[in-house]
């Protein structure tokens, strides 16, 4: 059976229904799910944490923990590593592109370019190739989704992955992830020495819904920043005219608990009027200002330009982006779509700033959903009615 053959009958596993759907633990690390939502109970919507939770109609859930790799001979769990073939190049030959699998189905790979730009000077090219399913560094016979990104003479090669479904209007999105650097990420599960993981710095991750780059809701993580630090912000946070930040449209808080080179979960809660942003289920930010109005899609990307915004990394370098796992409970609207462009989605940050599984029931927007919903399930405790 060809590689995509094995890769779209695992996939099949991954992706179900929310009446069975098994709800990842906030803040562990484990490769296997506990069903949190009985198989029998019908969900009529979802409900989030928080003050005014929202209610949201629909729920999937993207499980990347259990994909079929393909098998070097010359590298297993078991034996040790010839030291005279790269540990790097091994984990690389055991590697699925997303493309491949049936992943590909819900979320794409982008192929686009950027030229530099006068705060940047290195393009960027973005490569299907940079997002792919490997082994966990952590956790035996456990994968992980990867992005990844490489500084190069000439320029930068990037990832991103963003939905298929363009209409995602309102919605709670939490994301297992970790950075990490090549010597972290190729690391064997039963190697007993310190996991030490040292991120080159000049990189920039992140998490994001979009539709324009002023209709946007985003966290971003910068490798040259403290790695308990996170950039949240609706777009647009910058005033061209004036020059200037727009007050309230952005936080950047430097006390997250978990530092983003360990695992931890970030969630994203997009409401009418304001988007909060959490860490292993603690409360971070809170803007309502920006706020984005209209159907977007989910993306996630792991970039560096050189520029002021990004840093520089080294010639060489790679930064890699770990990902368990995607979960989003939403809404959806079609009102008022227009093309989604290219070419957009990496943030130049003007000159001021840098002084400073599926189960769909209807289509709702905003909070129309808890108007029918009898039996509501919450995403972070569990009840049922």
């Amino acid at each position: 059976m060809t590689k995509l053959g094995h890769s779209l009958l695992s996939g099949l596993s991954f992706i179900v229904s929310a009446t069975s759907i098994a709800l990842p633990p906030a803040n562990t690390t484990t490769s296997r799910l506990t069903s949190r939502v009985p198989s029998h109970f019908p969900c009529d919507c979802y409900l989030v944490s928080g003050e005014d939770p929202g209610y949201f109609a629909n729920y999937k859930f993207w499980d990347f923990r259990d994909v079929n790799l393909p098998h070097n001979s010359n590298a297993s769990e078991t034996n040790t590593y010839d030291p005279r073939t790269s540990t790097a190049n091994l984990w690389e030959s055991e590697t699925l592109p997303l493309s491949e699998s049936l992943f590909n189905t819900d979320w794409q790979a982008q192929s686009w370019s950027r030229r530099k730009t006068i705060d940047s000077i290195l393009p960027i090219v973005n490569s299907e190739f940079n997002a792919f399913f490997a082994r966990h560094p952590n956790l035996p016979n456990t994968t992980q989704l990867v992005l990844r990104t490489t500084r190069l003479a000439n320029y930068s090669s990037t990832a991103e992955i963003e939905s298929v479904n363009g209409t995602f209007f309102h919605c709670s999105v939490r994301v297992r992830m970790r950075l990490m650097s090549r010597d972290a990420i190729t690391r064997k599960p039963n190697d007993k020495t310190p996991d030490i993981n040292k991120v080159p710095r000049g990189a920039c991750a992140g998490i994001f819904t979009y539709r324009s780059a002023t209709c946007e809701s985003d966290l971003e993580f910068l490798t040259s920043d403290p790695p308990n630090t996170i950039h949240y912000a609706n777009q647009p946070d910058y005033d061209p005219d004036a020059d200037v930040i727009i007050p309230g449209a952005s936080e950047v808080v430097a006390t997250v608990p978990r530092p983003w080179s360990a695992w931890g979960t970030h969630r994203m809660d997009w409401f009418v009027n304001k988007t909060r942003w959490y860490a292993d289920g603690e409360l971070q930010a809170d803007v309502s200002v920006s706020v984005p109005d209209r159907p977007s899609i989910l993306a996630m990307n792991l970039w560096s330009d050189g520029g002021v915004w990004t840093g520089d990394m080294k010639v060489d370098e790679s930064v890699y982006m770990g990902i368990e796992w995607i979960e989003i409970a939403y809404n959806t609207s079609t009102v008022g779509l227009s093309p989604i462009g290219t070419n957009q989605r990496h943030r130049n940050r003007p000159s001021e700033w840098r002084k400073g599984g599926s189960h769909q029931k209807r289509q709702v927007s905003g909070y129309d959903a808890g108007e029918r919903c009898e039996r509501p399930c919450y995403l972070d405790k569990m009840q049922y009615y």
